[in-house]
């Protein structure tokens, strides 16, 4: 019996060009440039977590929640969205989704709701990240737990649960990341009869290339990653090939 394929992607860097998450526009209300990563908001991150406890991935959301949280600021929908036009998706994403004869899904450490209202979220069969926090108004004025490594292996397991599978039976599954916080995912997926896809951009040009090229490296000694490519989804493609199961 063949079992029905399923496909889970991180989003930034994954699913887009870049590595920085353009759900973090709306910062310009603080006086900060959040269409990508640069020089002011990184220093201000760095001072933040002089006198914050937390890992990198706490510490980087909890900052920006505190800009909402303690300038008692809140967000419309309309401002958070504001972030969308300026994702640029990988090559031949948007039509290999739209066609895409697999169950798709996004596990990403970005804001759910933000992905959830993207114009490509009604592609995929779910999409799992960090919360957002609303007011009585219905206004966003923070951020909840963050989506860790641990959160994503629970997500791809709920994923499972609703293909009517046991938690760990991860045959005909593929995870598709790009970076360290993936690390978890690909590895739980790989050693529960899944693949892992590490895909990486044909530009080297990101800064967290030469990092998430180590994560790869680590993984890749382990014999985690079963296939690593470019993120080209067109048609013919060796990602677009593997992502449909078709042999080489």
């Amino acid at each position: 019996m063949n079992i029905e394929p399923i496909n889970i992607f991180d989003f930034d860097g994954t699913l887009t060009t870049e590595t920085w998450p353009k759900f973090w526009v709306w910062v310009k209300k603080f006086g900060y440039s959040g269409e990508k990563r640069n020089d002011d908001l990184e220093k201000a991150l760095a001072e933040y977590r002089k006198i914050h406890e937390g890992n990198s991935l706490e510490t980087f959301f909890a900052f920006f929640h505190d800009l909402l949280v303690n300038n008692n600021e809140t967000l419309t929908y309309e401002e958070l969205m504001e972030g969308e036009k300026y994702i640029e998706y990988n090559s031949g994403l948007n039509d290999f989704i739209e066609k895409s004869f697999t169950k798709n899904y996004i596990v990403s450490g970005g804001l759910s709701e933000f992905l959830q209202n993207l114009k490509i979220a009604k592609y995929f069969d779910g999409i799992y990240g960090t919360p957002i926090q609303h007011d009585r108004n219905g206004l966003i004025s923070g951020i909840g737990e963050v989506m860790t490594d641990d959160k994503k292996i629970l997500a791809i397991k709920d994923i499972l649960k609703k293909n009517n599978r046991i938690e760990n039976d991860c045959e005909n599954v593929y995870y598709i990341g790009d970076g360290s916080t993936d690390l978890s995912a690909m590895q739980f997926v790989h050693n529960n009869g899944g693949k892992a896809v590490f895909v990486h951009q044909l530009s080297k040009n990101d800064e967290l290339y030469h990092y998430n090229n180590n994560i790869y490296q680590t993984l890749n000694a382990n014999g985690i990653v079963d296939f690593c490519c470019v993120a080209d989804y067109r048609n013919g493609s060796v990602l677009s090939n593997i992502l449909q199961r078709q042999k080489k």
